[in-house]
């Protein structure tokens, strides 16, 4: 499992002697930490038994909204940023698992009350899958894909689908390399992106269908 955060620090403030941000480190809280974006990779690998892994990576790109000169809290925006992709890479196990449990792929909302200060520019995903096809024979397929989500990181729910529709690519791509392996021809699936799901139309009375 490895995890990398990478900034690009506009300016740094030395934090006064003493200065304690309540967990036991010093915290330049006097002085504004101006932080123009970061961006934080995860990637794990799930060893499934039978010579089997499955290892899905996620690489986000954040920057911050804050107006020039105002404070930054790092920490909880990194803590977000990373939630997000621990969760995208939990997810796939859970999906080659066969497991139905939902898990939220956007990011986080911020601390209760704080108002948003980052925006998700860019989200490349990858999935590399190793699966044992009989006879002392394997096969190890991956795929990668990029996408700018600027136009949708404004919103939580629209983030979401266009990462699950970025990471459903992914598994039809490997799903169709896998078939054709195991000599079945391909598994006939859709390989592009697949189409935006319809939005939810409240019912007549007002509420949502379930």
């Amino acid at each position: 499992m490895t995890h990398h955060d990478d900034h690009n620090r506009g300016q740094e403030d030395t934090p006064p002697a003493g200065e304690d941000n309540g967990r036991g480190c010093p915290h330049p809280a006097a002085e504004p930490l101006l932080i123009p974006g970061f961006a934080v990779t995860y990637d794990r690998q799930f060893n499934l038994g039978n010579f089997e892994w499955l290892r899905p990576a996620i690489t986000l790109a954040v920057k911050s909204t804050v107006p020039a000169g105002t404070a930054f809290d790092l920490h909880h925006a990194q803590e977000r940023v990373r939630r997000m992709a621990r969760e995208n890479v939990r997810a796939q196990l859970l999906r080659q698992q066969g497991r139905r449990e939902v898990v939220f792929l956007g990011l986080p909302p911020p601390p209760a009350g704080a108002e948003e200060s980052l925006r998700l520019r860019t989200v490349r995903v990858s999935l590399v899958y190793r699966v044992h096809l009989g006879q002392e024979q394997a096969l190890t397929v991956g795929y990668v894909d990029w996408s700018d989500v600027r136009q949708v990181a404004h919103s939580p729910g629209e983030l979401h689908i266009a990462l699950a529709r970025l990471w459903h690519s992914l598994w039809a791509n490997a799903a169709d390399e896998i078939a054709r392996a195991r000599g079945q021809g391909g598994s006939g699936g859709f390989l592009g992106l697949p189409p935006r799901p319809a939005p939810d139309r409240p019912a007549a009375n007002g509420s949502r269908p379930r």
